[in-house]
C-alpha cells in the first residue's frame, strides 16, 4: 500500500500512515461516501491475508466498525476494515523518556470508560483477549475528520517515505513494497485530543466461556494473568488482570516472575515450583528477599525523573506530583483485588465498575 492508492472502487484514498500491529497495516484514509464536502477521515485497518477471514473477531465484535471490504492483492485477500480516525493509544501517550503519568481525574475518568468497555464486552458474551493500554485509543476532537488533505499535512506533516532495500542488494520481489511510510508522531496530536478514549482491536477475542482450540494468547508479557502465563488459560478474569487500570505494574519480561513475587508474594503452587530460577531470586519459603507492595508502589509515583524540564502538556501531572493519601489507599485496595493470583479470588468486572476509588 502506498499514499494516494484508493480501494473499494475510489471509496477511500489513503492519506498517511497511522502504525501497525502484529496482523494488520494503519492507514489514515478519506472516506469519499460522507456527503459532507470531500469527505470524512477515517483509519483504514488492512489486515495479513492470513489473519483475514469472514468469521473474524474483528468484524463480528465491535460497533467500532463503520464497514468494510476485501482487497484481492499479491498476497492473497486482505479484509480492510473502516473505523473512525482517533488519535494514538494510551500506551504511546505514557511511553516517554519521562514515563508521565495522567492528571489524577482524567485518569479516573478513563479508567472508569474502560473498565465499562470491559463489562459491556462481557456483559455480550465475549472476552477481549488482549485488553492492555495499546488497544485504547484517545478519541479525537470532531472538526479533525472534516480537514481537507492540506490542512492533515501542515498539522502533521507530509508523509516521509523510504525506499526498500534487501540485505543482498537485490530489487525488491513483487510480494513486498518498494517503500516504507513513517507513520504520523504521537506528539502532533497533543491539542486535538479529546479526554475520553475507544477500545480497539478484538483480533484476539473470542466468546466465552469456549476460546478456539488453537488459541493462542497473544498479549504482551507484562499484561498477561498469572493463570495465562502459568496454564495458558484465558478467559473474562484475565482481561480484568491485563487491563489493571494502564500502567502494568511488573513492566520488565526479564524479571516479571520476580517482580510479581515482590509486589504480590509467594506464587500458588505448583507455579511456583514450575519457575526454574526460583533458587537465584528467592528465600527457601519463596517469599523474595525485598518486598514493594502496591501500595509502596502508589506512593513512590511523582519522585523525580530523569528528565526534569521536559515538557508533559495538560493531560499530565506535574513533576513530583504525589497522590494524596486517600486515593493511595482506595486505589490499593481495588489494584489488589484486580491483580490476586488464582482467577477465582479475582474481583469481577461489575465489582470494578462500582469501586469507590472512580467516584473520588
Amino acid at each position: 500500500m502506498y499514499i494516494g492508492d484508493e480501494f473499494a472502487n475510489g471509496r477511500c484514498g489513503i492519506i498517511h500512515k497511522l502504525g501497525f500491529g502484529r496482523s494488520s497495516t494503519v492507514w489514515l484514509a478519506r472516506d469519499r461516501q460522507c456527503t459532507q464536502g470531500s469527505g470524512k477521515l477515517v483509519t483504514l485497518k488492512a489486515l495479513r491475508a492470513d489473519a483475514s477471514n469472514a468469521d473474524s473477531p474483528d468484524l463480528v465484535i465491535p460497533k467500532t466498525i463503520e464497514d468494510h471490504f476485501v482487497v484481492d492483492g499479491r498476497n492473497g485477500s486482505h479484509d480492510f476494515l473502516v473505523s473512525a480516525f482517533s488519535g494514538p493509544s494510551i500506551q504511546a501517550m505514557l511511553y516517554r523518556p519521562d514515563r508521565p503519568r495522567l492528571r489524577a481525574a482524567l485518569a479516573r475518568k478513563i479508567a472508569a470508560q474502560a473498565a465499562c468497555a470491559m463489562e459491556h464486552i462481557h456483559r455480550a458474551g465475549f472476552v477481549h483477549g488482549d485488553f492492555t493500554t495499546s488497544n485504547l485509543l484517545f478519541r479525537l476532537k470532531d472538526k479533525v475528520m472534516k480537514w481537507s488533505d492540506n490542512k492533515v499535512y501542515t498539522h502533521f506533516g507530509s508523509p516521509i517515505t523510504d525506499e526498500v532495500r534487501t540485505c543482498s542488494g537485490q530489487l525488491v520481489g513483487p510480494h513486498a513494497p518498494s517503500e516504507l511510510v513513517e507513520a504520523i508522531g504521537h506528539d502532533t496530536f497533543a491539542n486535538i485530543l479529546e479526554e475520553n478514549i475507544i477500545v480497539i482491536d478484538f483480533g484476539q477475542s473470542y466468546r466465552a466461556p469456549d476460546p478456539p482450540k488453537d488459541y493462542e494468547p497473544a498479549t504482551l508479557a507484562d499484561y498477561m494473568s498469572p493463570e495465562t502465563r502459568f496454564e495458558k488459560r484465558v478467559g473474562p478474569e484475565a482481561d480484568v488482570t491485563g487491563g489493571a487500570l494502564f500502567d502494568p505494574f511488573f513492566p520488565s519480561d526479564t524479571y516479571i516472575i520476580p517482580q510479581m513475587i515482590a509486589t504480590l508474594g509467594r506464587l500458588p503452587d505448583p507455579w511456583y515450583n514450575a519457575f526454574r530460577n526460583r533458587a537465584q531470586c528467592f528465600e527457601e519459603d519463596g517469599q523474595p528477599e525485598e518486598g514493594s507492595s502496591i501500595r509502596e508502589k502508589l506512593r513512590s509515583f511523582g519522585t523525580p525523573k530523569r528528565i526534569p524540564g521536559y515538557n508533559r502538556g495538560p493531560m499530565f501531572e506535574k513533576m513530583e506530583t504525589k497522590m494524596d493519601d486517600k486515593e493511595v489507599e482506595l486505589l490499593t485496595d481495588l489494584l489488589e483485588k484486580m491483580l490476586r493470583y488464582r482467577p477465582e479470588n479475582r474481583i469481577g468486572i461489575r465489582e470494578v465498575v462500582d469501586h469507590p476509588w472512580f467516584k473520588e
